[in-house]
C-alpha cells in the first residue's frame, strides 16, 4: 500500500493544531494581536499595575427592560476550530477586588433588578466571539437605588477548549439608568493656574454629562480632537493648547436639593501616577438649577504639593445625547 506524504503532513498538522489549542499558554495578552487561543472578555486594556481591567460603563434609557450585553472573545487570527463552549457567572466578590483596586465604591447590583436566562454561550466553530445577555429591568429602579453605584461582577467558569485568561477572566460592568444631569451641555468660566499664571481655561466649549449613578456623572470634553480625549481637559498654555494629564472631573450631585456636593477626579483620588485628585469649593454656591438646566459649580485640581488650579464654570444644557 502506497501512503500519500502530503496526507501524513495534513494530519500530522491537524493534530498539532489541536494540541496547541488545549495548550497554548497566554503570552503578550496586554499587547494589541497578543497570544492567540486565549478566551477572555471584552474588556478595557489594563496593565500588571492593576489588579483588574477598568469598569465597562453602560448608561441605559428608562424602558422596561434592557439588556447588558458581555462580550466574550477568542484571540488569534483564526476562529475557533469546534464549537468552544463556554460557562460564566456571576462574581460579585469581583465588585471588591475592583473597589479595592480603583478606590471605587460600587455595590453588587441587587439580583432583584436583572436576570439571566443561561450563563452558557457558544463561541460557533470558525467564530471568535459570542454574547452573554443579562436582562436589566429599569423599573425595579426604587428612590434608593438611584443613589447607589451598582455594577455586576462578571466571570468565566468554564470553557471546552483554549485556555481561559489569567488577566481577562474576569471583569466589571457598572450598570446605572440616565439621570437628569445626563446631557450635551456647553461649558463656560475660568480656569486660574497657581503655578503658571500664563495657563488659562479655554471657554466656551462643549462637552458631555454621562450618567455614572443616579447622582454622579462624568465630565466627557468633546471640543478638542473631534472627541477622541473626552477625559482630557484642554487649556491654553500661553500661546498653544495642552492638556493635564491623569485629570477629568467627576460631579456628584444631591438629588433632594440639586446640591452639588463633591467634584473627584476620574482618574482615582491621589491614586493615579499624577498623584492628582479633585476637590469641590465649599465657600462656593455649588448646584443644578432644573427650571433652567444649568450647573454651577467651583473646584480645584490638586496635587501632591497643593491646589494647582481653580476652575470657575457654568454648564449649560444644551441637548440630549
Amino acid at each position: 500500500m502506497k501512503i500519500n506524504k502530503k496526507s501524513l503532513l495534513g494530519v500530522a498538522a491537524v493534530a498539532l493544531s489541536m494540541t496547541l489549542w488545549g495548550c497554548v499558554k497566554e503570552k503578550g495578552v496586554f499587547e494589541e494581536g497578543g497570544s492567540s487561543g486565549i478566551v477572555q472578555l471584552v474588556l478595557p486594556a489594563r496593565t500588571s499595575s492593576t489588579a483588574i481591567a477598568r469598569a465597562v460603563t453602560t448608561v441605559f434609557e428608562a424602558l422596561d427592560v434592557v439588556t447588558l450585553p458581555v462580550k466574550v472573545q477568542l484571540t488569534g487570527a483564526q476562529g475557533a476550530p469546534e464549537d468552544l463552549k463556554l460557562t460564566l457567572k456571576i462574581n460579585d466578590s469581583s465588585v471588591d477586588k475592583y473597589n479595592l483596586s480603583w478606590q471605587s465604591k460600587y455595590e453588587a447590583l441587587p439580583t432583584r433588578l436583572y436576570a439571566v436566562d443561561t450563563y452558557d454561550v457558544t463561541i460557533p466553530k470558525g467564530a471568535k466571539e459570542a454574547i452573554l445577555n443579562i436582562k436589566i429591568y429599569p423599573p425595579r429602579f426604587t428612590a434608593i437605588d438611584f443613589t447607589k453605584s451598582y455594577a455586576l461582577g462578571v466571570q468565566i467558569q468554564s470553557a471546552t477548549g483554549g485556555k481561559i485568561s489569567g488577566n481577562y477572566a474576569e471583569g466589571v460592568y457598572a450598570v446605572s439608568i440616565k439621570n437628569k444631569y445626563d446631557g450635551i451641555y456647553e461649558v463656560t468660566g475660568t480656569y486660574q493656574d497657581y503655578v503658571n499664571a500664563a495657563f488659562t481655561g479655554i471657554y466656551p466649549q462643549t462637552a458631555n454629562l454621562v450618567t455614572l449613578t443616579g447622582n454622579t456623572s462624568e465630565i466627557n470634553y468633546t471640543t478638542f480632537n473631534n472627541g477622541s480625549s473626552p477625559h482630557s481637559y484642554y487649556f491654553n498654555a500661553g500661546g498653544s493648547n495642552s492638556y493635564f494629564g491623569n485629570w477629568s472631573p467627576i460631579f456628584t450631585f444631591d438629588n433632594a436639593t440639586n446640591k452639588v456636593t463633591a467634584v473627584t477626579n476620574y482618574y482615582g483620588q491621589g491614586s493615579n501616577s499624577s498623584g492628582r485628585y479633585g476637590e469641590i469649593d465649599n465657600t462656593a454656591n455649588n448646584y443644578y438649577d432644573p427650571a433652567t438646566k444649568t450647573i454651577h459649580v467651583t473646584y480645584y485640581l490638586v496635587q501632591p504639593s497643593g491646589r494647582r488650579g481653580k476652575f470657575t464654570e457654568i454648564y449649560t444644557f444644551k441637548k440630549t445625547r
